[in-house]
């Protein structure tokens, strides 16, 4: 995925002539819902199975998938829905199916490790200097042309740069397998 990122921020008609540019920018907005939604899901594996969980469960998917389809819609990509769909499919087998406490622990190391890197670089992508890398004014109107004011929008490079460094570093804390258990997350 990095290398995804790497390419359409600067060889952008490489991928889909270009239409990556922007679908690099939705699927980091993707990543933000999904994160928060693995939290959420990571806490209930831990929980005891039942009805009551499971009307959570299902009541919190309904308010995920409403993100899922709105941003889909925004970006104009089944792309995105479908991504999200077996993103959200994978968790929620994993949620029902059981977990063992290792399983738990590598699921929530991903998502302190997701949180982290996601607003550490998000910061750092809006406050250092980002090269244009192969975008310019000419290419982004054609690729791209009911951009709006946002600063990923204005400068998609920042959210391209910002998505290489992410699934670069966060594939690279999946590599490692994690020494002990951590306490399990809770939600009361």
């Amino acid at each position: 995925m990095a290398g995804m990122f790497v390419t359409a921020w600067w060889w952008p008609r490489e991928l889909d002539n270009g239409r990556w540019v922007k679908l690099g920018v939705g699927i980091l907005v993707l990543e933000f819902i999904l994160i928060h939604a693995g939290g959420f899901l990571n806490a209930y594996s831990a929980q005891k199975a039942g009805w009551d969980r499971t009307w959570r469960l299902i009541a919190l998917t309904a308010f995920y998938t409403l993100f899922g389809v709105g941003f889909a819609l925004a970006f104009q990509s089944w792309w995105l829905l479908g991504s999200f769909a077996l993103v959200m499919t994978g968790r929620l087998w994993s949620v029902f199916a059981g977990q063992t406490n290792m399983d738990r622990a590598i699921s929530q190391r991903r998502v302190v490790a997701s949180v982290m890197l996601y607003l550490v670089l998000v910061f750092a992508t809006l406050f250092l200097p980002v090269p244009r890398g192969g975008l310019n004014e000419p290419l982004l109107n054609e690729v791209w042309p009911a951009r709006k004011t946002g600063a990923w929008e204005r400068q998609p490079e920042r959210a391209l740069a910002m998505g290489a460094a992410y699934f670069l570093f966060l594939g690279l804390v999946e590599l490692r397998p994690p020494r002990k258990l951590p306490p399990p997350f809770k939600v009361t």
